[in-house]
């Protein structure tokens, strides 16, 4: 027995030694920091380990739920009964990927909110994913798609259960300490209302700065549905969980809290207050699906929290099928794009034959930071933003407009595409069609692909002491830890050698099909005639854009990976800048993180006989929605504006360091030149606004001006019914805004240059085209700074909707107006 100790002594006396080798090579390696985030560094955490979660398809209601008290036959049935509820889902590498890859990753499961069916409740102790057919297995982040078919409506009873299943308490949000409630927001408390004039009001602004956390409000929005006003999820139409402990005095739901039932033409609005749901905490929403095939999303909508409640997980895809979705080859036979979809209860993650012959996939994209216990990160302070330590709006020594909590933008260290950190896919090599979402609350994503270069070499020496760190961690689990993260590290900060790019193929945007596939690839875009050739590229706005997808934009593209030898890997960057976009050329990036998105690999064994029926990418004749002919009546001149501080001058210092050097009791309407008198400027932004353009009605021949608006300022865009408007979008900020319409499918006309300065912003040159990737029906566009973006639209049902920035810390803070289409009626509750 001494010998066999001796003898294992020797062995990691051997091992101790090797450790201190491989820790001076991965000391070599150059550390960058990243984005800062929370407490878990990015750079620790493995790359394309975690294979890409495919979402399935979003099981219909087999039961409709139970209300105590309540005969079944009263309860109106929905085909989709949706809960948002909370649980656990392995983002971070380890867990249920441990099982799969082979590997010993320790990084906990995350606490996440999704949709799921109802009647699946989630077990205690429940870790998404999950195999199919398990209890719970039907929540997952992102949510399951709901698929549907142009033209045949679908009913949705949204369920808000944001509460504790054991105890029936409410749960508070689970991003600690986020919501600010002195933004114009949901406010459930109904009281503390500035200007309301009212005892009890929700859906206002206070001067409370501390953190709300009480019961969470939410609506859920289609996002680009063509839908009714009472189903479109309106910012003031939330509505809270049906928890055993809402406070006394608190109100349950918005404002504007809407039902609509279409198989029974029941409303529950303004005027019919009577709730024909008997269903507690939850909307009855009805979607006429009254449009082209396109690829939707949903999500959380509530007044002034929008960001945090999508931050913290529940979305997914809605699917629309059928009209316009049939596209052909030059000669008119039918064209088969790749697929099939996952559908029913085939699993496309843990079933591998289901999984093999997936051809047609959404991916959504986003950024989010994390902390090491796998807790999302996401700043409680405005002072992550700017360092401004204050003063803040209630705070009692001083005045102040600044919001305490909020962000104006955030942007995150870690890529998370659905529902992983940077996965890896196998793919055969075939043909694939991707469903693109940016789901990023404010980061614009600029992708492209490009073949690895294989280091042998290094991989090998990566192989030996991931082996020597195995061995390690039998006895020294804490030591092996740290050096597997210190590897990690130096593995992510390596320099990479790319091959070719790999360009990929654009179907479809926002609303459907594009009028041409065309081409991606930095810096050029080809539009391919669809006879198997390849015109010469157009060249795009710089060298540096690939595909550039602002928050909430789609694109539809097949990549081709046919031809590429087994085992090549191709990898999705992103070049788009870790900061607020306001065109190219930009600063990209960090390469060893956000500029990274995920891989594929190319796997001959994954082939199927399907994969030689799809059409090449090249041959398609697209069946695109076309485009409106109707003459626009009304030209609207709408601004996109920042909106600095009327109450605080501060000095920013050479290294960005904000300094407070004085405050107002009340908006100072000489804020601008007050300040300067001190050195200094006002403190901004304070919001973002949107508003009109126009001149003085009162002054004779007055230059035109800018007058922003808030949320509650009464509707100043009422197009009539069955209108076409032009809609001009000036953008008088620094960066870039997707402006996103609810209701409408439009159309780019262009966008053109102005002068911010000339008193009539007097249009520079000619306009600007749409980029051939732009072309077909959009919900969301990119607006740039200093440039008039103009769309087109039809509004042919009538009703309340909002038209708001889709970056959504700016959409919570004042960057979202409502629009009302036709004449309102008589005692409407929006002015």
């Amino acid at each position: 027995m001494l010998e066999k100790r001796c003898s294992r002594s020797k062995r990691w006396g051997i091992l101790s030694v090797s450790m201190i080798l491989v820790m001076a090579w991965i000391s070599a390696t150059t550390m960058a920091a990243p984005l800062p985030g929370g407490t878990l560094d990015p750079l620790t955490i493995p790359k394309y380990v975690q294979p890409l979660v495919i979402p399935p398809e979003m099981p219909t209601a087999t039961v409709q739920p139970a209300v105590p008290g309540v005969d079944p036959n009263n309860i109106p049935a929905a085909k989709y009964n949706i809960a948002v509820r909370q649980f656990q889902q392995q983002i971070l590498p380890g867990g249920v990927w441990n099982t799969v890859n082979g590997r010993s990753d320790a990084f906990p499961p995350t606490p996440i909110w999704s949709y799921g069916p109802e009647q699946d409740l989630p077990p205690p102790g429940y870790v998404a994913p999950a195999a199919l057919g398990s209890p719970g297995a039907n929540y997952n982040y992102p949510a399951f798609t709901v698929e549907n078919l142009s033209n045949s409506p679908t009913t949705v009873r949204w369920i808000n259960d944001l509460k504790d299943p054991v105890t029936g308490n409410y749960l508070p949000h689970i991003l600690t300490n986020t919501v600010d409630q002195t933004l114009h927001w949901a406010n459930p408390t109904g009281t503390g209302c500035v200007d309301s004039g009212l005892p009890q009001q929700t859906d206002c602004a206070t001067l409370n700065p501390a953190p709300y956390t009480g019961p969470v409000p939410i609506v859920t929005h289609v996002h680009g549905a063509h839908v009714n006003p009472e189903s479109d999820g309106y910012p003031e139409a939330w509505w809270l969980p049906a928890a055993n402990n809402i406070p006394a005095g608190y109100i349950t739901t918005g404002t504007l809290y809407t039902q609509y039932d279409s198989s029974t033409g029941a409303v529950q609005d303004y005027k019919n207050t009577v709730d024909f749901d008997p269903v507690p905490g939850a909307a009855f929403y009805s979607y006429e699906n009254s449009q082209p095939a396109a690829t939707l999303w949903y999500h959380d909508h509530a007044l002034g929290m929008t960001r945090l409640n999508v931050y913290a997980g529940p979305a997914g895809f809605w699917l629309i099928r059928g009209s316009y979705d049939a596209p052909t080859t030059t000669g008119g036979a039918p064209a088969v794009l790749p697929g099939p979809a996952p559908s029913g209860m085939a699993d496309p993650n843990f079933d591998p034959a289901v999984r093999q012959t997936i051809r047609e996939i959404p991916i959504v994209i986003q950024d989010r930071s994390f902390n090491t216990d796998g807790s999302l990160f996401y700043p409680n302070t405005r002072a992550f933003f700017d360092g401004f330590n204050g003063p803040y709006v209630g705070d009692a020594n001083a005045g102040s407009d600044i919001a305490p909590i909020w962000n104006p933008e955030a942007f995150f260290n870690t890529m998370v595409v659905n529902g992983t950190t940077w996965p890896q896919f196998e793919v055969a090599p075939a043909k694939y069609r991707f469903r693109l979402l940016n789901g990023s609350n404010s980061r614009f994503i600029n992708l492209s692909m490009f073949e690895v270069i294989p280091t042998p070499f290094v991989n090998q020496v990566d192989a030996a002491l991931i082996r020597l760190i195995n061995r390690l961690a039998v006895r020294f689990p804490a030591r092996a830890a740290r050096l597997q993260a210190r590897l990690v590290a130096a593995q992510n900060q390596r320099p990479v050698r790319y091959g070719i790019e790999v360009p990929f193929y654009q179907i479809g945007g926002d609303q459907g099909f594009l009028p041409n596939v065309v081409m991606i690839q930095t810096g050029s875009a080809a539009v391919l005639p669809g006879d198997g050739t390849v015109p010469a590229p157009v060249p795009l706005p710089d060298p540096m854009q690939a595909l550039l997808m602002a928050p909430a934009e789609r694109a539809d593209v097949i990549v081709d990976f046919s031809g590429l030898p087994n085992g090549t890997i191709v990898r999705v960057l992103n070049t788009a800048p870790d900061a607020p976009f306001g065109g190219f050329p930009d600063i990209p990036a960090d390469p060893a993180t956000s500029g990274q998105v995920m891989q594929f690999v190319v796997n001959n064994a994954l082939t199927v006989p399907a994969d030689g029926t799809t059409t090449s990418p090249l041959a398609l004749t697209m069946n695109a929605e076309p485009d409106i002919t109707a003459t626009a009546s009304v030209t609207r001149q709408l601004s996109l504006n920042e909106e600095e501080s009327a109450q605080v001058c501060v000095t920013v210092g050479p290294t960005g360091a904000i300094t407070t050097v004085a405050t107002f009791p009340a908006p100072n309407p000489n804020i601008v030149a007050d300040c300067a008198a001190l050195g200094a400027v006002p403190q901004a932004p304070k919001a973002a606004l949107l508003g009109t353009i126009g001149s003085d009605p009162l002054v004779a021949n007055s230059p035109l001006a800018s007058s922003p608006l808030l949320w509650k300022d009464p509707v100043t865009e009422n197009p009539a019914l069955n209108s076409t408007e032009n809609w001009d979008f000036y953008n008088l900020t620094v960066d870039g805004h997707p402006i996103h319409m609810h209701l409408v499918r439009y159309e780019i006309v262009h966008r053109q240059l102005f002068d911010p300065l000339s008193p009539t912003f007097a249009p520079i040159g000619a306009p600007i085209p749409p980029l051939p990737n732009e072309l077909g029906m959009k919900d969301t566009v990119l607006t740039y700074p200093g440039e008039i973006t103009r769309v087109k639209a039809t509004f042919d049902i009538p009703g309340l909707y909002v038209w708001h920035c889709h970056i959504v810390e700016h959409e919570d803070n004042e960057m979202m107006r409502p629009y009302y289409v036709g004449t309102k009626p008589q005692g409407f509750p929006v002015p």
